[in-house]
């Protein structure tokens, strides 16, 4: 195979490692993305009008009191808990973090391989 070729190869598969990483990276920002759009913005509960407040900053009466009356505010706010559950934020995190980890990593290899090859031109061209 002709050095040109060689070399063409050795920049594409640098690149595509480059490629990918920035993709993976772009999955994590997406499920980071994801998992605030659910804890930080207000939603509705299902099967009523109004509106709940966002789970990082409600405050929640303790569904474990005992007391056995509850106000109908205190009703709403635990409809809301209910409602929006803490397991899809967590699952979008917990899917972020091998994406972000691979990225960085294929990132990494990509930017490192060029590096080494532009250093191993240099030195060449220095000592002959």
């Amino acid at each position: 195979m002709h050095p040109a070729a060689v070399e063409r190869d050795f920049h594409a598969q640098a690149a595509r490692l480059r490629g990918r990483g920035w993709a993976l990276l772009a999955v994590a920002l997406l499920a980071w993305v994801c998992a605030a759009w659910q804890v930080f913005l207000p939603y509705g509960a299902d099967g009523t009008s109004e509106t709940c407040a966002p789970p990082a900053v409600a405050d929640r009466p303790d569904p474990y009191s005992a007391r056995t009356s509850l106000t109908d505010r205190e009703r709403h706010e635990l409809n809301c808990a209910v409602a929006r559950d803490w397991t899809t934020p967590v699952t979008f995190l917990v899917v972020s973090v091998p994406a972000s980890a691979a990225g960085c990593g294929l990132l990494a290899a990509g930017w490192a391989m060029e590096r080494a090859r532009r250093l191993t031109v240099e030195l060449e061209r220095a000592s002959g």
